[in-house]
């Protein structure tokens, strides 16, 4: 049931332990400042690499379209889900 649970929810829970932590020693304000801080550094880094991403994305659509092919035949099998 633990491995389902941290499938289903990701690393969520370690992160409220952090936050828990973090804001036992330092407050919760500045924990919440902290937080917000890491959300406004990741979107930065994110949209600086935002363009090297989409060209890649271009070359590996256009691959995945060159070798074409038919479906798994599970996929064409009728009542099949």
């Amino acid at each position: 049931m633990s491995v389902y649970s941290m499938m289903f929810m990701g690393m969520a829970p370690v992160g409220a332990l952090l936050a828990g932590v973090v804001a036992h020693k330092l407050g919760a304000p500045l924990t919440l400042a902290m937080g917000g801080l890491a959300c406004l550094v990741g979107s930065a880094m994110f949209g600086v690499y935002l363009p090297g991403l989409d060209s890649e994305t271009r070359q590996l659509i256009l691959a995945q379209e060159m070798v074409g092919g038919d479906p798994a035949q599970e996929m064409n099998a009728p009542g099949g889900s």
